[in-house]
């Protein structure tokens, strides 16, 4: 972020030291901007002075929000309505959605409506991955730049944009050192700890979420291995999953979860973002290149990368949980269950509302699955 005045593009242009010093990126005590959907770039969040903060809404059940949108949307976004007119993001100065869903476009007419937000910004996120899908999402990433520009009365330059990708790309590549730790058997990092550090990135400066997880490496690294008896070990699929206990309650119930093919799970960390002239294109073609989601229609793609990490992971089976009224999730579900067991991955198929009472009522479910998964090994 830069004051009004600069020059905003080219490759050439060197950093001044006014932005270097802006992008050390610790951002303490930086304002705050809401997001929700894992296609949203944060680079550029950050490279405009806020601190990106997910918008995760509650697992309690909802009360005013379903007075204020249609109770059949899926308990997601009606949990974050409930938390927004709460009060709960009164300090942020706005939010950034993506048309995942047709819930979520919906959560952004409510968001306007309902709540005090200074800026909120709908990014339409293509469905291909072809050059001229890449071409759509640059523009709307630079709408989004504009917007931010127009919004605050800041320049969001390229070079400090640049800055911004190599930090969270330097998040990514310890996200996926902590996971090479989990092929291990059994794994020196667990589903519960992987699940909270995926956590702890939501509401933390991207500098100090990479120390923390430089340590919690350099710790596991140290350590001896884990003593204790092989278990199944599962991937975690479906809707995103708020719940801080999700992915610990599915290792109480017997199981080992090695990765999380999820928005709250690995999809932010799956991006690859190069370093060409033009950084908002790079942005575009890595969020679209990343394994596709259930809203991305893309079958063939989504299932071969499952089984593919499935099977790196040493993953025999798969726990596959939907939101109910999570249209996305649940069209998507029949196909790729038939698609994951035809390559040999036992799938247990789950759908609740993601509150801890829901949670409780599928642990018969997925104890007796851990036990199926027992027999094989």
């Amino acid at each position: 972020m830069t004051r009004r005045g600069r020059p905003r593009h080219g490759d050439a242009q060197a950093m001044s030291e006014q932005d270097k010093q802006q992008q050390a990126h610790t951002l303490a005590g930086a304002p705050k901007m809401g997001w929700l959907c894992s296609y949203t770039p944060l680079e550029i969040l950050l490279a405009a002075g806020f601190q990106p903060v997910r918008i995760t809404g509650h697992t309690g059940a909802v009360q005013k929000a379903d007075g204020l949108m249609h109770p059949n949307m899926c308990q997601f976004v009606r949990a974050c309505l409930d938390a927004a007119v709460d009060g709960a993001y009164s300090t942020f100065e706005g939010a950034v959605f993506v048309n995942s869903c047709d819930a979520m476009r919906r959560l952004a007419d409510a968001w306007r409506k309902y709540t005090d937000a200074k800026f909120v910004h709908m990014i339409d996120l293509p469905k291909g991955a072809g050059d001229a899908d890449a071409a759509y999402l640059r523009n709307e990433f630079d709408k989004l730049r504009r917007a931010l520009e127009s919004a605050f009365g800041i320049d969001v330059t390229d070079p400090v944009i640049k800055q911004a990708v190599k930090l969270y790309n330097t998040s990514r590549s310890l996200y996926h050192e902590m996971n090479a730790l989990r092929t291990d058997a059994p794994p020196r990092v667990s589903g519960r700890e992987a699940w909270n550090m995926a956590g702890l990135f939501n509401n933390t400066p991207p500098a100090v979420w990479n120390q923390a997880l430089k340590a919690l490496l350099e710790q596991k690294r140290a350590d001896a291995p884990p003593s204790v008896l092989a278990r199944p070990r599962v991937i975690l699929a479906g809707s995103p999953a708020h719940n801080p206990e999700f992915a610990g309650f599915v290792e109480d119930c017997g199981l080992d979860v090695v990765f999380e093919d999820m928005c709250t799970g690995s999809r932010f960390f799956d991006v690859s973002v190069g370093n060409a002239a033009d950084p908002l294109l790079d942005l575009a073609r890595g969020y679209l290149e990343k394994p596709p989601c259930a809203r991305m229609m893309s079958m063939d793609k989504r299932a071969e990368a499952m089984i593919d990490r499935a099977r790196a992971m040493g993953a025999r089976g798969v726990v596959h949980h939907a939101l109910k009224f999570c249209d996305t999730v649940l069209y998507d579900a029949p196909e790729l269950k038939r698609r994951l067991e035809a390559a040999g991955l036992r799938t247990l198929f789950l759908e609740g509302d993601g509150t801890l009472g829901s949670m409780g009522q599928l642990k018969t479910r997925i104890q007796a699955f851990a036990e199926v998964l027992g027999g094989d090994l």
